[in-house]
């Protein structure tokens, strides 16, 4: 009796406990559209690359902010159903632009290239790679990262990436001054080479993960004059603990 009741209290201690969570096994593939047109020798072109997740609950969130993005680089005034209308969309444009301007030099080009750059047990991060000329004197770049709870498929606020804002601050106008080497004693402000708020020293757009450090990037026009390309800081996540997300 004493034994058939102690299995009994064991069943029900078990039954009764709390299932560890599992991690998410996201899977990914990759994902192409490729799509021009010329007019004589002169070509317009789309060329895009993107994962596609799955395997997971949280993969169709994740599938949606992706490509909500995406659709952002064409035309952020306008809805679009999806790339190929997209696509078609920026062809059109070069078709009309090449029938009122026949001698105008130049083709024009969007290339949009997205990929994981890091996976933890929480955290996923994606890089979006953005090329495009549709005339002008010089053709424009950007980086952006999209950041995502990797439970949940929730993508995640700047806030929730930096957690301690005043110390990554910090962190990064002493990144920033050592990368352009500006002189001890120096303001940024009164540098001349930057373009600094009345708010002073800010965080960049684009922040993100990769090979296990966070990546800050100011991209052309942000921080400073095209000319100045693109600011890149890196910091290792070890020394990071506590102030961005894990």
């Amino acid at each position: 009796m004493k034994l058939q009741l102690f299995l009994l209290l064991a069943v029900l201690i078990f039954s009764c406990s709390k299932p560890e969570q599992r991690e998410e096994l996201v899977s990914f593939s990759t994902k192409k559209v490729s799509s021009q047109r010329c007019i004589d020798n002169a070509c317009g072109k789309v060329e895009i690359s993107y994962p596609l997740a799955a395997d997971a609950e949280s993969a169709d969130l994740i599938n949606e902010e992706i490509m909500r993005q995406l659709l952002v680089y064409f035309h952020p005034d306008k809805e679009l159903d999806n790339l190929d209308s997209a696509a078609n969309d920026f062809l059109d444009s070069y078709e009309e632009f090449k029938t009122e301007f026949p001698d105008a030099p130049g083709e024009w080009t969007v290339e949009l290239e997205v990929k994981l750059t890091y996976e933890s047990d929480s955290t996923l991060s994606f890089v979006f790679n953005e090329f495009n000329y549709s005339g002008g004197a010089h053709p424009n770049s950007s980086v952006y990262y999209l950041n995502f709870d990797k439970q949940t498929g929730k993508s995640l606020s700047r806030e929730q990436v930096v957690l301690d804002q005043r110390k990554m601050l910090k962190l990064a106008e002493e990144a920033f001054r050592e990368y352009h080497e500006v002189a001890d004693g120096v303001k940024l402000e009164d540098d001349g080479r930057f373009f600094i708020p009345d708010t002073g020293f800010f965080l960049p757009n684009a922040i993100g993960y990769a090979d296990g450090k966070l990546i800050l990037s100011y991209i052309p026009y942000e921080i400073g004059p095209y000319v100045l390309g693109y600011t890149d800081l890196q910091f290792d996540l070890k020394n990071l603990e506590g102030v961005v997300r894990m």
